[in-house]
Order: structure tokens, then sequence, then C-alpha cells
């Protein structure tokens, strides 16, 4: 069962295997799309609460592609909707009990309760939800549920955890995440020769990247600043890694 599963994802189907965002590395138009758009909604705003942290924010930008730019539109969307954050917890038990499991819409649901400082909660609901996977054998869910791990657990600061996540060892899938997720973690615990080891990841991340040759949507990213230097790369994750900090002081001092 698990190398039919890992066929699924490696040469035998590599028209499948771009689980991965495998547009190019995009920034800066994200970010001023994201405001534009939610800019649009000012005459029907909702109650506003407090800003929220621009973690999921830096981290959408790395990413890259379709689903980076709909986590944009959501970290501004969010300023307007409190609502949506509020909600966003039960979404995330909804989604996760449902048989066919919804990756696009799990990614938003998490990232949704990130921005809304409740990221320790994405992590105990898919650390919970993971379990019973692996119990249950859903190889493809389980591996998909593993990753969202890794990105909450890098929310959280638990840089250590999350490099110990299963999905970030299987260098045999076609998996962009996996180089990217393991580049970022490498330039967050700073340790020696770690930037070597996070240049090496980066450059499997724009490998694969290259090898599929997915193009980006000219209507989402025509205007946007493609990132293609890992120093400009490492100021960019360095930058995430300041937000992080500061939210973690933030919540010691409330």
């Amino acid at each position: 069962m698990m190398t039919n599963f890992f066929d699924f994802f490696t040469g035998k189907n590599k028209h499948i295997a771009i689980v991965a965002t495998a547009a190019p590395l995009v920034i800066f138009g994200s970010i001023l799309a994201g405001w534009a758009l939610a800019n649009r909604s000012c005459k029907t705003r909702k109650p506003m609460i407090k800003r929220f942290s621009s973690k999921t924010l830096n981290l959408a930008t790395l990413h890259g592609g379709k689903l980076a730019y709909q986590k944009l539109v959501d970290y501004h969307d969010a300023q307007v909707d409190a609502e949506a954050l509020r909600r966003a917890e039960t979404e995330l038990d909804r989604l996760l009990e449902e048989e066919q499991l919804d990756f696009y819409m799990l990614q938003r649901a998490v990232a949704k309760l990130e921005m809304s400082g409740k990221e320790e909660h994405a992590v105990a609901k898919l650390e919970k939800a993971l379990e019973k996977m692996k119990e249950e054998n859903k190889q493809l869910e389980a591996y998909e549920t593993d990753m969202l791990l890794v990105e909450m657990l890098i929310y959280k600061g638990d840089f250590e955890k999350a490099n110990k996540c299963e999905c970030l060892k299987h260098e045999e899938i076609s998996d962009a995440r996996r180089p990217l997720y393991k580049a970022i973690i490498h330039i967050m615990l700073d340790r020696p020769k770690g930037k070597e080891e996070a240049k090496k990841c980066w450059e499997d991340f724009m490998e694969i990247q290259r090898h599929f040759e997915w193009p980006p949507c000219s209507n989402e990213i025509q205007a946007h600043k493609v990132i293609t230097d890992f120093n400009e790369f490492e100021r960019e994750v360095k930058l995430l890694k300041d937000d992080i900090a500061k939210a973690h002081a933030k919540k010691t001092q409330a």
C-alpha cells in the first residue's frame, strides 16, 4: 500500500505529482492585490477586531501560486471580517470529519486560525486527526495533513518539532513543499551549516518547480516579483521569524 502511495507522487505519475505549489515564488504584488480586493468591500465592512499577525501573510508569499494568493486575500479580508475568524475553529472540525478531505479548504481554515492567534489549536486538531488517519491507513490524507501540521508548527515557533514531521522525510515524493519547508526550518533554527543545508533545500525546491514548468496564472500574479535568489529568500524567512517572535512576546505579555 505504501509503495502504491509513493508511486502516485513519483516518476510513474509526474503529471499528478504536483501536490506542491509549483508556480514561481511571488511577493509584493500579491500583497497589493490582496489589499485591493479587501478595499473593494469597504462599503460593507463587518465588525473589526485587532489587527492580526502577519505570519500567514509572509509564509504565503514564500509559497507562491494560486493558494498563496488566496491566503493573502483571506488575510486582508480577515481585517474586516472578525466573525469569519471566530468560525474558523468550527470550520476546521467540520472539514476534518468529512469522508473526502478538501485539502484546499483545510489549508485556508488552518491559516485563518493562525490569523486569529490560535495556531496551537490548529496544531492540536491536526495532530489528533493525523493519528486517526494513520490508524485507518489513509496514507494520502495523513501525508497532506502532516504537511499542514508542518506549516502550523512553523507559525507556532516549534521549528524542532516541525523538522521531525514524517512528510519531510520522503525525498522520493515530488512535492515542492518538502524542500521549501525544510529550507525555512534550517534558516529558522540558525544552526552551524544551517545556511548551507537551507540553500541546498532551496535549490531542490527551485528544481522541482522548473521540472514541472507550471505556468503562473496571469490574472493572479502578473505583477508580482519572482523570488529566484536564495539571499532574498533568506531575508524573507528571517522577517517571518521576527513576526513569530513578536507574536510570542505579545502572548507572553498578555
